[in-house]
């Protein structure tokens, strides 16, 4: 197996969570329910407006 993925949400360095053996796409996020697509984009977006 590969290299441990991390988590994509802004600052964070988690891992993200296994794949779900049902099938589907793999996970880009770690185990925070508060880690998701729309939360990372709102975050990227926040810290583009503090220009970071």
């Amino acid at each position: 197996m590969g290299p441990a993925l991390t988590c994509i949400y802004p600052g964070c360095d988690r891992p993200v969570v296994p794949p779900n053996q049902a099938g589907g796409p793999p996970s880009a996020f770690c185990d925070r329910e508060d880690h998701n697509a729309l939360t990372a984009h709102q975050e990227r977006k926040r810290l583009e407006a503090q220009g970071g």
